[in-house]
This record gives structure tokens, C-alpha cells and sequence, in this order.
């Protein structure tokens, strides 16, 4: 039987940002192509702030996991430690 790797805490958050990433970018050239012609995009753009928003709370919360993963002594995203 194959073994499986261990998986990382943000595995899962990782793939949903990309499946929200996915789909906002698609419903913003819909919205911008309704727009453009004359259509009516309310629904659209409705269905793209959903999905902004959703987007925007997910990478908060691979930031929470991100941060409750690292140790206390770790540099910072900057490569510097923190001398305070």
C-alpha cells in the first residue's frame, strides 16, 4: 500500500483559496463582458463580491493558521527577526 506524505495544516485552506481564486476571476470577465455589451450584471457583480469576500476571508485565515504554525523564534516574512 502507498504511503501518503503528512499533509500541511494549509492544504485545505490552500486549495479552496484557489478554487474561490478560480471562480472570481471567471465571474469578474463575465461581469466586465455584461458591462461592456449592455447586459444586465447585477447579478454578476453580486456573485463576484460573494466571492471576493469569501477569497479575502480565506487568506485571513491561512495567515491565522500560518502564524499559529510558526515558532516563537522565527524570522519574520522579511528575513529579519524580531528585535523588539
Amino acid at each position: 500500500m502507498a504511503r501518503m506524505s503528512p499533509q500541511r495544516p494549509t492544504d485545505r485552506t490552500d486549495v479552496t483559496i484557489g478554487f474561490l481564486g478560480a471562480f472570481a476571476a471567471l465571474f469578474l470577465v463575465v461581469t466586465v463582458v455584461c458591462e461592456v455589451t449592455g447586459r444586465p450584471a447585477l447579478t454578476w457583480a453580486l456573485i463576484l463580491l460573494a466571492l471576493v469576500v469569501a477569497l479575502a476571508l480565506e487568506l485571513r485565515h491561512r495567515s491565522a493558521i500560518v502564524r499559529r504554525q510558526a515558532p516563537e523564534s522565527a524570522p519574520l516574512a522579511g528575513g529579519q527577526a524580531d528585535r523588539s
